[in-house]
């Protein structure tokens, strides 16, 4: 009988997006299965595919045969079923979904060479390491032969890596390859897993659960498989012990566990957590990873012999079988939301997987997301408070200063009277204090003080960022860096003024004042080589007492019981963006940041400099109460029609070519309004906050819908079947969570 597999390029263009049937030759049908990866003839070429299904054919004549199977399944149907999921939903191509459940690093490529077309090999392999086993302990080697007899000697306690032996008696090469002849020792090669940082060392503390915490952990293990349970809990309330004692009922359940945080910068203190409770059961798996290291994390769970994976958004996606409990900590962060294709919401597939696996999935935030709490309204998912901070301590008081007030009483540094003498007091009592400023650079621009000229970015419609330690400018968005010049560029006027406030400002401004207080700073700049965030954080928690300045990476989810002050430098960056989450954003971000103070037994300040004192997101932080600002919040989003009470999507269209760009889009718009249902609402086309980005001219149109409408298929069928469109980008983002 014939039998046929449809096949899954790995290839570029969106007219081969679907699968393509090939036939299944008598040789390799004991091979060809789900997930397998194979080399199958494309035109004139090879090329690489994975098998998606194997059946009788529908249709026969014209099948050309798989040339060859490249090895084992990396997939399984349930996952190719959630990947063909992602790609409807979020209207993108299939290989693009399915790229998130491979191992990573392991897609073989296709490349053409003198004598014809070859595989190159994946840039991961299982690395290997040769051990020496003692297989005859009576031997006695010669008198002289000394580097025998220490390799018999160090081997009577069992086998040691060859590397081990190099290190304790020098090179044995000469040493084993007599012994080995003469049948005293074996040598022989295992799997070596490439070790990953075990994060910030921490001891495993089971502490006695408060009541709130044994009801969560409670609500959690007795969940029905496939809901959703809300852990809205106060900063300090002792959320991660509630994920890890669920983790601890599922395993003992014979299930295993998945647990995202939403940013790179929590994964050492989470994992060091982890890590210390259940040791060699975790992996860790995010983007600070090397290749080698993330292909053995993802092996560890595909094997069974990790029954935990921790890290970043694409954890979601490890090889977890027998799946119980997914954990998203921190839901609320943008962050989970993917900028590239395909453009998924880990928060929403989290909840199409443990749908189809019939777990459960925990979202745990100190400030819930708007979408998350209305859902809790209507019973969509169910909602578990912690009021309280586990140790007992009180919140931290609030006080805000108005920064205009300050102005018009003559002080004109980035500190108010209040937020310096609280330093004072702090740096008196040799404690430790947080500086916030969501802003990392020197100045977030120069301007001439004489015809007005401000640097930007020649690829970006941006300002440039000043660098004190660079002395540079540079674009936070493609990278462009540029000396800074002497004199104006335009008038060649030598008044070139820095204005604004970065973290590098704020630690030479610390130096400056208090020069023998111990100052970290961590911002994408101290952070970017491998190992940063571990390095900074070890820095602040060993210090004795001392200063962390940071961007945001340092407002949620870090545990430091001793510090004492959070200082909000500037509060008021991101409340007016253009984005109707401006203000749920501004909230979350300053309550976060606020809740690192006051862990233990010293109570704890907040200080907040800001323009805005009456903006709903500051009194909401003073007050500690946020009902107000979400029944505001949801009731605008309820007559504008937007989430939780109506879809988004944003078709962007880009090119070097403004003229290309702006007839793309009009394009795009018109077969967009020909195509969508008629209580649909098509915005655009216009020019987005950014207009033109690393090079490319920019526009978008955005797409309103009813709630729980499929947007994906539409976009998908309008958007791909339209005429070809030379030099001319176009991305789909479903769900978006940010349009500039």
């Amino acid at each position: 009988m014939l039998f046929a597999a449809q096949v899954l390029l790995d290839v570029t263009p969106r007219s081969l997006a679907r699968p393509l049937d090939y036939a299944v030759p008598q040789s390799l049908a004991d091979s060809v299965a789900i997930g397998a990866p194979v080399l199958v003839p494309l035109g004139s070429r090879p090329a690489v595919g994975y098998v998606v299904s194997v059946g009788e054919p529908q249709v026969t004549d014209g099948l050309r045969d798989i040339v060859d199977v490249l090895g084992d399944p990396l997939f399984d149907e349930a996952r190719w079923n959630l990947a063909s999921w992602i790609a409807r939903e979020y209207a993108c191509r299939p290989i693009d979904a399915l790229r998130l459940f491979l191992p990573p690093g392991s897609s073989p490529k296709v490349a053409k060479r003198e004598d014809g077309w070859r595989l190159k090999p994946p840039p991961t392999s299982p690395a290997t390491e040769r051990l020496v086993e003692l297989l005859d302990p009576g031997y006695r080697p010669p008198a002289a032969a000394h580097r025998q007899r220490a390799i018999v000697a160090a081997l009577v306690n069992g086998p040691l890596r060859v590397s081990e032996l190099r290190a304790a008696i020098g090179p044995p090469d000469a040493a084993l390859a007599a012994l080995q002849k003469k049948g005293v020792v074996a040598i022989f090669e295992q799997r070596r897993w490439r070790s990953v940082s075990g994060g910030l060392a921490r001891e495993d503390r089971r502490h006695t659960l408060t009541k709130a915490q044994a009801e969560a952990v409670e609500a959690i293990v007795k969940a029905s498989p496939g809901s959703v349970v809300l852990l809205d809990g106060v900063t300090g309330s002792g959320k991660t012990e509630v994920y890890m004692q669920a983790v601890d009922a599922v395993l003992r359940q014979g299930r295993r566990a998945i647990v995202l945080v939403p940013e790179i910068s929590l994964t050492p203190q989470t994992v060091g957590r982890f890590r210390a409770r259940f040791g060699a059961q975790l992996a860790v798996l995010h983007s600070r990873l090397s290749d080698g290291e993330r292909y053995d994390q993802w092996q560890l769970a595909s094997s069974g012999e990790a029954r935990v994976v921790i890290g970043a958004r694409s954890a979601l996606f490890a090889p977890v079988r027998d799946l119980g409990l997914v954990v998203i900590d921190e839901e609320h962060e943008p962050s989970y939301k993917q900028s590239s294709e395909p453009r998924y919401h880990a928060r929403d597939v989290a909840r199409e997987l443990v749908r189809r696996q019939g777990a459960v999935l925990v979202l745990g935030s100190a400030t819930p997301s708007l979408e998350s709490l209305h859902a809790s309204e209507t019973g969509e998912v169910r909602r578990v408070v912690l009021p309280a901070r586990a140790t007992g301590a009180p919140m931290p008081a609030v006080t805000v200063v108005d920064m205009t007030q300050e102005f018009a009483d003559g002080n004109r540094t980035m500190f108010s009277r209040p937020l310096a003498a609280a330093l004072d007091d702090v740096i008196a009592r040799r404690g430790k204090a947080v500086l916030f400023i969501n802003r990392r650079g020197f100045a977030s621009f120069v301007l001439c003080r004489e015809c007005g000229f401000v640097p930007h970015c020649e690829s970006c419609s941006v300002s440039l960022t000043y660098h004190e330690d660079r002395s540079s400018l540079v674009c936070h968005h493609c990278g462009h860096t540029e000396a800074l010049p002497q004199r104006c560029p335009r008038c060649g006027s030598p008044y070139l003024r820095r204005f604004g406030t970065g973290t590098q400002r704020v630690e030479a401004e610390i130096v400056s004042r208090w020069p023998d207080v111990p100052v970290v700073r961590m911002d994408a700049d101290t952070t970017a080589r491998k190992g940063g965030h571990e390095r900074v954080l070890a820095e602040f928690e060993q210090a004795p007492f001392g200063v962390l300045v940071g961007t945001q990476m340092i407002a949620k989810g870090l545990d430091y019981p001793d510090v004492e002050l959070v200082g909000i430098v500037d509060a008021d960056t991101g409340m007016h963006m253009p984005d109707f989450r401006a203000t749920e954003r501004t909230f979350q971000l300053l309550m976060q940041v606020s809740g690192r103070a006051g862990r233990a037994a010293r109570p704890g300040r907040v200080v907040v400099q800001t323009y805005w004192p009456d903006h709903p997101a500051v009194r909401a932080v003073v007050s500690g109460d946020r009902s107000a600002l979400v029944a505001g919040e949801l009731a605008e989003r309820r007559e504008l029609g937007y989430p939780p009470f109506g879809r988004l999507a944003r078709v962007l269209v880009a090119s070097p070519s403004r003229s290309a760009a702006l007839s793309a889009a009009d394009e795009i718009a018109s077969r967009l309004a020909a195509s969508v249902p008629a209580d649909w609402m098509l915005l655009g086309p216009t020019e987005p906050a950014i207009g033109r980005l690393k090079g490319l001219y920019r526009r978008h149109i955005v797409v309103k819908a009813p709630p729980g409408v499929p947007l994906g298929p539409t976009l998908w069928a309008a958007l791909t079947d339209g005429a070809a469109r030379t030099g001319v980008r176009l991305a789909i983002d479903v769900d978006p969570y940010e349009m500039l």
